[in-house]
């Protein structure tokens, strides 16, 4: 029996210590720092396995698959050229496996600043972090704002796992914004996507956010219903030329997905009136 299996432990992750979500807690499984954040494993009785970085939950055994399916297909499933793929941040590898259900993918470049995520994920989450394993797959372990600074390679989608476009991770960077230098790398015809955060908790987050998206691309925005994070529903931009709503590629063997379906596409983009007032439309 665990040292902890006796013991009354909870996992909180806080709004602005405002509002949260609070989990019970099994065992502790993995903790460690790195030169970038803490790194913890934790076995929940909701979730099943959950890594927080930072003290804030990434993923869980029992919702990873929505986030990654949520933040993945709504993209690529509206571009009928998907080749090559960019993902900043994604070091559990969830992201890219979701990419790779497309037969057109040929690379799919994953840019992680903690090694020591990936390494963590490969042990305990290896259903998301077996997609390094796949050739197509380079992972690159460098801070998102110096790569794209001398990246000269141009990607049909570009997927955000990470935080807001302009939070800066280096000291590095040059004087161009971050998205400004995430957009210069996408293709004519590409697409983006990128979580924007709460609309209700952190609407100003989300509606700074998406005043710096417009006279890139026209932008969209999207909801996703992710249980294990706090306030459930998170704010996702869209970004490209084509039509956000029609599905013109599948992913492989759909009818496997979480949560994803060509039937709830273009419905993902009606937002509750309230959500709409939240982010300023």
């Amino acid at each position: 029996m665990s040292i902890t299996s006796n013991l009354n432990l909870w996992l909180e992750d806080m709004f602005n210590d405002q509002t949260g979500i609070k989990v019970r807690v099994r065992d502790v499984l993995h903790a460690e720092n790195t030169p970038f954040q803490r790194i913890a494993v934790y076995d929940t009785v909701a979730f099943g396995r959950v890594l927080t970085l930072g003290g804030s939950i990434a993923i869980t055994d029992s919702d990873e698959s929505i986030y990654s399916e949520m933040l993945v297909h709504p993209a690529l499933t509206t571009t009928d050229k998907v080749e090559r793929v960019l993902v900043l941040g994604g070091g559990d590898g969830g992201v890219a496996r979701e990419v790779l259900r497309y037969p057109g993918v040929k690379k799919v470049t994953v840019v992680e600043i903690d090694r020591q995520v990936v390494e963590v994920c490969r042990k305990w989450f290896p259903e998301s972090a077996s997609s390094f394993d796949d050739p197509r797959v380079e992972l690159v372990i460098d801070d998102a704002h110096r790569y794209l600074a001398t990246c000269t390679e141009l990607f049909d989608a570009i997927i955000v796992d990470a935080g807001e476009l302009d939070d800066t991770a280096s000291d590095d960077f040059y004087d161009r914004t971050f998205a400004d230098t995430v957009f210069a790398r996408l293709r004519e015809g590409g697409v983006l996507t990128s979580p924007l955060g709460d609309p209700v908790f952190e609407s100003d987050t989300c509606r700074s956010a998406l005043r710096k998206l417009k006279g890139r691309l026209p932008s969209h925005t999207y909801l996703m219903s992710v249980p294990s994070y706090p306030g459930s529903q998170w704010a996702v931009a869209w970004c490209g030329a084509g039509d956000h709503r029609k599905v013109v590629s599948m992913p492989t063997k759909p009818e496997t997905l979480t949560a994803w379906t060509p039937e709830l596409q273009p419905a993902m983009f009606v937002l509750p009136k309230d959500v709409a007032r939240h982010l300023g439309y």
